[in-house]
């Protein structure tokens, strides 16, 4: 005897792809939406001026692109100053305060050898040199350790509190030079 009540349509039976695919749709609009918002957030808290720069704030953090600024090291003579570039990134670290570090990008037509022997020749005794590969130091603090370009030479150095640090390495045809420098954080309340 069949459970089924004569004249009934038969029972419906659940289709677990429809199931598996609306619940997909579902994860994808969800995602969609929350990518949305926080593009919204960034862009909200974003300044592009008429000359390219570009100021970002995220809370405590804020971040300015545009030209590079003087870092207090030697810029190598044979750089390709229209594609130059700098990033300084303001950042709260967790218990020193407020730790700035800032880039200067350039990149040159020269070697990779001839602009590292340049620098070899014109950063002084204090810095460390490391070959492309070796175990890279860090720029920054604890809190926000900021590493140099793995595969690239680096010179690096402290002088009182500030570090200093050059990355060299070819890059899409071209040799790639960032100096950078990593001011001590500011006391909260400073």
């Amino acid at each position: 005897m069949s459970p089924e009540v004569p004249g009934a349509p038969p029972p419906k039976k659940q289709n677990i792809l429809v199931w598996i695919l609306s619940g997909c749709g579902v994860v994808i609009v969800l995602i969609v939406i929350v990518a949305a918002l926080g593009f919204r957030a960034i862009v909200k808290n974003m300044h592009v001026g008429p000359d390219g720069t570009v100021d970002m704030k995220i809370g405590p953090m804020s971040m300015h692109s545009g030209k590079p600024q003087d870092v207090g090291l030697p810029v190598y003579p044979g750089i390709d100053p229209a594609n130059a570039m700098g990033v300084e990134l303001t950042m709260p670290t967790g218990t020193n305060g407020t730790q700035t570090i800032t880039q200067a990008i350039y990149s040159s037509k020269d070697s990779v050898e001839t602009v590292d022997e340049w620098y070899h020749e014109n950063l002084g005794a204090e810095f460390i040199r490391l070959d492309a590969g070796k175990n890279q130091k860090v720029l920054g603090d604890k809190a926000f350790p900021v590493p140099n370009d793995f595969g690239a030479i680096s010179y690096s150095t402290k002088r009182g509190d500030t570090r200093y640090a050059v990355t060299i390495h070819a890059i899409m045809g071209t040799t790639q030079i960032k100096l950078m420098r990593s001011k001590p954080p500011t006391p909260a309340g400073q």
